[in-house]
């Protein structure tokens, strides 16, 4: 059975969209997923299902965390096989454990058009950097991510899509956990 991660937009920031991780696993069970594991509190979600239409996957959990939570969750589905593409196809060429510390994962639900690329592009080699492969976005920040003018950017809307970033370390621990 194919093993999916879904990465929920936006949930347990700031106080806002609350979403006990327990109660996440249950929502996903609910949906007959199987073999559902939890990472951190800002919703990343490793399941199997035999479904094989992302869409289809991305709009079950959606719908159901607006049935049962409340509100409206934007969530990007990846395969096991794509989130191991992310890792290896990541363009920065970094050797030093801390230069990791600095590098991020935006997960969108489409490939970017030429158009929000070109947008974007006086973006992308300044103090912090971007790199777009597929249907990711990775960033390089200078210092971090708090301290980035690039963070105030409204890439999403720029790209006119749903985004979603992970650390790098959630990346890898991730695909740890479909590993498992």
């Amino acid at each position: 059975m194919p093993i999916y991660i879904a990465l929920l937009r936006g949930i347990n920031v700031g106080g806002n969209k609350i979403i006990k991780m327990q109660d996440l696993k249950a929502m996903f069970q609910s949906l007959g997923y199987e073999d559902v594991r939890t990472y951190i509190q800002s919703g990343n979600v490793v399941f199997e299902s035999s479904e094989t239409s992302y869409s289809a996957v991305g709009e079950d959990i959606e719908r159901q965390i607006e049935s049962v939570f409340g509100f409206e969750v934007s969530v990007i589905i990846r395969t096991q096989e794509e989130l191991e593409r992310v890792i290896t196809d990541n363009p920065f060429d970094l050797s030093e454990p801390e230069d990791f510390k600095r590098l991020y994962v935006s997960f969108l639900a489409a490939e970017p058009s030429a158009e929000a690329l070109e947008k974007l592009l006086p973006y992308g080699d300044g103090p912090d950097k971007i790199r777009f492969v597929g249907r990711e976005m990775y960033t390089l920040y200078e210092i971090s991510v708090s301290k980035s003018a690039l963070f105030k950017v409204p890439v999403d809307k720029i790209l006119g899509m749903p985004i979603t970033a992970r650390n790098w370390n959630t990346v890898n621990k991730l695909a740890a956990l479909c590993r498992a």
